[in-house]
């Protein structure tokens, strides 16, 4: 049964997990391509550094890439082991977003977002560890520091500190003090940008055009062939089940566990809306529409009482991908 060859949590779950990441990536191994997205020609300064130190060097900029969606991966089966939201310990979180990373042809390429991805995990997490914490939580200060360190990767993860503004208001009772110190954690980047630009005598028009450019510019819509269309309408009936299924039994879970599927379902709600609105946005946010996603699925795949139905739909899942990437 493939799902339960995916699910589980010894090391050989995860020498299959490492063997599939392998195979989703392997032709940007063979012939890394240098990517022509807008976030590459006009990109965030950190981002440019990362470009500018690895100029000509395709496969390296590849195989980091590739590292940090594989620590993206344990980071997300780290964090349900810790917290016990799913209320089962499982690699399935990391082998549905290594799958997943490659269910769109194209995006082994959208490398800022990557990072920026990373970055808002972790915040997701300090958030979450700020339950039942005495006191002012200055996790909200780490949370929101830590998205504005990953916009200067992907500039529009910084749309994603309203999961900062929510968690505050799930978790903790309203405090203006945790409101103003988590602004001050997104601006702090900035701060210290602008501060550098001002003492390098650098033009900081420029700096406000960068950012400006990377709210506004309108960038190519990614071409959607019928074939994705379909497998994606299917795909996406998945999910909605999922989330039903999690509604169902939502009200018999623990409150932390509520409060974290909660917050995800938001993330969920605003990487769609984000991708809806923000003319700078494509198919590069599916990394971070990924993570609320992968823990959603997992819920419903793992307690779904029918197993023959749950390895169906896995399998449809990991069909999907592989259709994908042949045709």
């Amino acid at each position: 049964m493939l799902l339960k060859l995916y699910r589980g949590i010894g090391p050989g779950t995860g020498l299959i997990i490492l063997i599939t990441a392998v195979l989703i990536w392997i032709q940007d191994f063979i012939d890394p391509v240098t990517p022509g997205y807008y976030h590459d020609i006009d990109p965030m300064p950190l981002y440019e550094l990362f470009l500018r130190l690895l100029s000509g060097r395709q496969l390296i900029v590849t195989m980091l890439i590739f590292i940090m969606v594989l620590i993206i991966s344990a980071y997300l089966v780290r964090f349900n082991t810790r917290l016990f939201f799913i209320n089962e310990r499982t690699f399935l979180p990391a082998s549905l977003y290594i799958l997943l990373s490659g269910y769109l042809p194209g995006l082994q390429v959208c490398y800022p977002v990557v990072p920026a991805a990373l970055f808002l995990l972790i915040a997701l997490d300090r958030i979450i560890s700020s339950y039942r914490k005495p006191g002012v939580a200055y996790n909200f200060f780490d949370a929101a520091l830590l998205i504005g360190i990953g916009s200067m990767f992907y500039f529009n993860v910084i749309w994603f500190y309203l999961i900062v503004i929510i968690g505050i208001l799930l978790i903790r009772t309203i405090n203006m003090r945790e409101i103003t110190i988590s602004l001050f954690g997104l601006i702090t980047p900035y701060l210290v940008l602008y501060a550098y630009y001002y003492i390098a005598g650098k033009d900081i028009n420029l700096l406000n055009k960068l950012l400006l450019s990377n709210i506004t510019t309108i960038v190519p819509e990614y071409y959607w062939s019928p074939l994705l269309i379909i497998l994606s309408i299917l795909n996406s009936l998945i999910l909605i089940i999922a989330m039903l299924h999690l509604w169902r039994g939502f009200n018999k879970k623990k409150v932390q566990s509520r409060k974290t599927f909660s917050i995800l379902i938001w993330i969920l709600l605003i990487a769609t809306g984000v991708y809806l609105l923000v003319p700078t946005v494509s198919i590069e946010m599916m990394y971070i529409f990924l993570v609320p996603l992968v823990y959603i699925v997992t819920h419903f795949l793992i307690f779904l009482r029918n197993k023959k139905i749950a390895n169906i739909i896995f399998v449809i899942i990991l069909l999907s991908v592989i259709i994908l990437n042949v045709f």
